[in-house]
């Protein structure tokens, strides 16, 4: 699982470089792909893939909100790069090769996993957003 993890956090420095994210960023953004793949690992053996990637993007939105705050940087500069961990990329893959040989069995298994973790990881921004702005509205009261 540590390794897992390792090239994930790997992964989303590599994407965040070549999207030319500021230096200073960087390092949080290693931060919060850790907290995203170490959630999403966790709680994927026990759950499945929706709770996974819906607790896994709640935490890193939170996560990638406080240090925007503090970096003074918009959030999407961090969270962007942050969930590339969260992305579904074998399930895709799998799916489409199944649709390509036609065996529907595994199609549709494939297909329904990378569908659940990617309404996960929506459902887990638009929370978070929402709790976001519930705080920062009733705070500036």
């Amino acid at each position: 699982m540590i390794l897992k993890i390792f090239f994930c956090v790997i992964g989303s420095l590599a994407f965040s470089i070549t999207m030319k994210s500021p230096p200073k960023s960087i390092i949080f953004i290693a931060i919060g792909a850790t907290v995203s793949a170490t959630v999403d690992n966790i709680l994927s053996d026990y759950y499945g893939g929706f709770i996974a990637c819906f607790s896994a993007m709640i935490c890193l939105s939170f996560y990638c909100e406080l240090m925007a705050r503090i970096l003074k940087m918009p959030t999407t500069v961090i969270l962007m790069p942050s969930t590339i961990p969260l992305l579904p990329g074998s399930a895709i893959y799998y799916a489409m090769f199944y649709a390509i040989q036609t065996n529907s069995r595994l199609f549709s298994h494939y297909a329904q996993s990378t569908f659940f973790s990617g309404l996960g990881i929506a459902l887990g921004a638009v929370v978070s957003a929402t709790v976001i702005k519930m705080i920062n509205y009733y705070r500036d009261d």
